[in-house]
């Protein structure tokens, strides 16, 4: 960490300025009593956020925050961080956590009127806020990988939304077959895609948990990504080799194996008519969708599976009739806020944590950032403010349909434990080399040693104990 950041963060501490005021009592305000020093907030790569906390702060409290921008990579190498605030991408809690750099929230603040916990849907709150047993952090919003589709042309195919990726890969063939769809569509057949997945840096290993996620979880299995014991790695094992084969044949059908989209550039292409479907979802930089007249863009659950892969027995089963076919992989994106480690002023630090997660001024601040998205019941009424410039019918069965993932029984935990970012890179490296035509299975199992080789290198017992933690276990 450069030593001209920690001058700058030390500086923040001590700088004298408007005393700071419970945003619930803002009105107590007493003239007589001695400014207090403005919190220092700390922003993890998010330009636009900072600004807007301090802008929405100022307003409710008429005080000031003193923000200060770094980079998550700076983050990663930091022991100490001198701020009362930290905002963070959901990837980093892992780090946070586990270098205790960020300090446990106390469960009656949580549970106050003014908080409503339980407005949070709940994948966030029962998963996403929590490190171990304690809950480290509150969210700012976390989207999640969804399918969009254009109605219109799923209707004049007489086909319904995918509910299994086997369905999905038949779809994608139907609409690959612009000879009954060229008149519901805009664009030449060089540009046209049947979907589009994202297969960006740091996006496309991302795709491959989330399409492996209902795959990987069987009903008595709860780390699908480590062996729990010896932390070694199941990419390599049959629910990944068998969603890797599928990407690639949905890839060549889709017309996007050559691509590197992000989640934000397949949602644009739908909203351009430039292609059928994608996996993404709708963000404050959604434009305007730009389609042929009746043309209408919906949204729903990620394809599931009726089966699950058993890795105690090596064998797949059938999922029980009352099971869910659909697993969400979380935390792929997002911006959390915690109170530092070394915060100086504790009490104001967790008032203005919860103030930025609560019912009002999430709904204020959240929609600056392009990494954020609605995350409470109360806020889908409102989903417009998250949605850029997509027609409100579409923003409200955005919203719905993300409460629905949210609201799931299983979920797969997504990778938030330190290494998160080489990780995934070694599942990018593995996903784009199947693409250009090496057997899944092959690269896997390079991907699966090359996790090997990160987790000793960074400690396998303080993996394991990281990795229990994100599962909200304890480690033995």
């Amino acid at each position: 960490m450069p030593a001209l950041l920690w001058l700058c963060l030390g500086s923040l501490l001590g700088c004298p300025g408007p005393r700071t005021v419970p945003a619930d009592r803002a009105d107590l305000r007493d003239s007589t009593s001695a400014p207090a020093p403005p919190l220092a907030v700390l922003v993890v790569d998010d330009p636009a956020l900072g600004p807007a906390i301090a802008r929405q702060w100022r307003a409710q409290t008429e005080e000031a925050l003193q923000v200060q921008e770094v980079s998550s990579a700076e983050v990663e190498q930091a022991h100490r961080l001198p701020a009362d605030v930290i905002i963070f991408p959901v990837g980093l809690l892992g780090t946070l956590a586990q270098r205790g750099l960020i300090q446990p929230l106390p469960p009656a603040l949580l549970e106050s009127s003014t908080f409503d916990a339980r407005d949070i849907f709940d994948a966030v709150r029962l998963a996403q806020m929590r490190w171990g047993r304690q809950t480290v952090a509150v969210p700012l919003g976390l989207p999640q990988l969804l399918l969009v589709y254009r109605a219109d042309l799923l209707e004049k195919l007489g086909a319904a939304p995918p509910a299994d990726w086997a369905e999905y890969q038949k779809l994608v063939a139907q609409l690959a077959d612009r000879g009954t769809l060229r008149e519901a569509t805009s664009v030449g057949d060089a540009a046209w895609h049947a979907t589009i997945e994202p297969l960006a840096p740091g996006w496309a290993g991302q795709l491959l948990l989330a399409r492996a996620a209902a795959y990987a979880l069987h009903r008595e299995q709860f780390s699908a990504l480590f062996r729990f014991e010896t932390m070694g790695p199941l990419i390599a094992q049959p629910p990944y080799v068998r969603a890797l084969e599928e990407l690639v044949a949905s890839s060549r059908a889709g017309g996007f194996a050559a691509s590197r989209h992000t989640p934000q550039e397949a949602m644009a292409a739908v909203c351009q008519g430039r292609c059928a479907m994608a996996i993404t979802w709708a963000g404050p930089q959604t434009p305007a969708p730009t389609l042929p007249a009746g043309a209408q863009i919906e949204f729903a659950l990620l394809p599931g599976s009726r089966e699950a892969y058993r890795f105690a027995t090596r064998s797949w089963e059938a999922r029980q009739a009352e099971e869910e076919p659909y697993v969400p992989l979380l935390s792929v994106e997002g911006r959390l806020a915690a109170v530092g480690s070394s915060a100086r002023h504790v009490g104001r630090a967790q008032t203005l944590v919860l103030w930025l997660a609560g019912p009002q001024a999430s709904a204020q601040v959240g929609p600056h950032s392009p990494h954020t998205t609605l995350f409470r019941a109360s806020h889908v009424s409102s989903a417009t403010r998250w949605t850029g410039e997509l027609p409100p019918p579409a923003a409200r069965r955005y919203a719905q349909v993300l409460q629905q993932t949210l609201q799931l029984p299983r979920t797969l935990p997504g990778l938030t434990i330190p290494g998160r970012a080489r990780y995934l890179a070694a599942l990018d490296e593995a996903v784009w080399a199947a693409l250009e035509g090496t057997p899944p299975r092959q690269v896997l199992a390079t991907a699966a040693q090359r996790w090997e080789e990160i987790t000793t290198e960074l400690g396998r017992e303080a993996q394991r104990q990281a990795s229990a933690a994100s599962l909200q276990q304890e480690a033995f």
